[in-house]
């Protein structure tokens, strides 16, 4: 019920706040046919990672949306991964945490020690692939550098 509640939230603010989002449907029917293709040839899962330019806040909240308002386009709901100060976020990171959030601390001068057993719970949870949403630059890249 946390997946419905977010996306009737998110409804709702995007109505307020986007005139109009262009989605490239031809690739997310390429991706959801080489996922169709690897779990039917390989033993191994195939996990898919989206990883949106992450420009402003809404990138992440948008890509998550177009997979949850989007069923046809093949691709599962992302996890996404997000940096340890966004569940503190009021009502917002409570929502992620329910929603399954990953978490990870960065910024400590180390990888993450959590990550991995992380990773493993979420692969666990998922009998046939999983998708993660994570941005790469770490911070909003506003000025187009990556």
């Amino acid at each position: 019920y946390i997946i419905r509640l977010l996306g009737w939230f998110l409804l709702k603010v995007f109505a307020r706040v986007i005139t109009e989002v262009t989605v490239d449907m031809d690739s997310f029917v390429l991706l959801a046919r080489e996922k169709e293709r690897a779990l039917s040839t390989h033993c191994e899962r195939p996990h898919v990672v989206l990883i949106p330019t992450h420009r402003s806040f809404f990138d992440f909240l948008l890509l998550s949306f177009v997979c949850f308002a989007l069923p046809e386009i093949g691709v599962d709901i992302p996890h996404i991964a997000a940096i340890d100060e966004f569940s503190r976020i009021p009502i917002l990171g409570y929502l992620a945490k329910a929603a399954q959030a990953i978490f990870l601390k960065r910024g400590i001068g180390k990888a993450d020690p959590d990550l991995s057993a992380k990773l493993i719970e979420l692969k666990q949870h998922h009998t046939d692939t999983a998708t993660i949403e994570v941005f790469i630059e770490g911070k909003r890249s506003r000025d187009r550098r990556f």
